[in-house]
């Protein structure tokens, strides 16, 4: 087949569509005297937002570390040396009563709770803001979990290495 059996379209009855000029945007007409020529809307910068920094996340999981360390530390310090295991028996059955040193259980409680609470608000603030949230999550996980480890720590130190007395 050749290009000669292609059909003519008839343009009878069409108007002939007039040639369009081509129309330059404003940004590219010629500058006037006095002022300054500007780059097209199109080429403009995008403003590049500013790189948040990862600081309050890594101090969140710094002072996390710090009373999880701590904590775990005096709980084994306590544990070992300043608790007091007294049996007791009853015609109802026997048990026992663990009691810390008062002294050291009252400064784990507040230095704990004030830089727990501390380390898991600064943490919970970098996920937030995007600042550090790898070290954030961290710092949650660790300032979370301070409390409960440091029990267990006391807990099982206590009771195995505690002053027995019977009472």
């Amino acid at each position: 087949m050749t290009d000669d059996s292609v059909a003519p379209v008839p343009t009878q009855g069409v108007p002939p569509v007039p040639p369009i000029a081509p129309v330059a945007p404003e940004w590219a007409s010629a500058p006037q005297a006095g002022t300054w020529q500007t780059q097209p809307p199109a080429a403009a910068p995008v403003p590049v937002p500013a790189e948040k920094s990862p600081k309050l996340g890594r101090v969140a999981m710094i002072m996390a570390v710090c009373v999880i360390s701590l904590s775990v530390l005096v709980s084994v310090l306590q544990g070992v040396f300043a608790t007091t295991l007294r049996t007791y028996s009853t015609n109802a059955g026997a048990g026992f009563n663990m009691h810390p040193d008062q002294g050291w259980f009252g400064f784990q409680m507040l230095v704990g709770s004030i830089f727990g609470i501390w380390a898991l608000t600064q943490g919970i603030v970098a996920v937030a803001q995007n600042r550090g949230r790898r070290n954030g999550i961290v710092a949650i996980v660790l300032a979370a979990a301070a409390p409960i480890v440091s029990l267990i720590v006391w807990m099982a130190l206590g009771f195995a290495f505690g002053q027995h007395v019977q009472g």
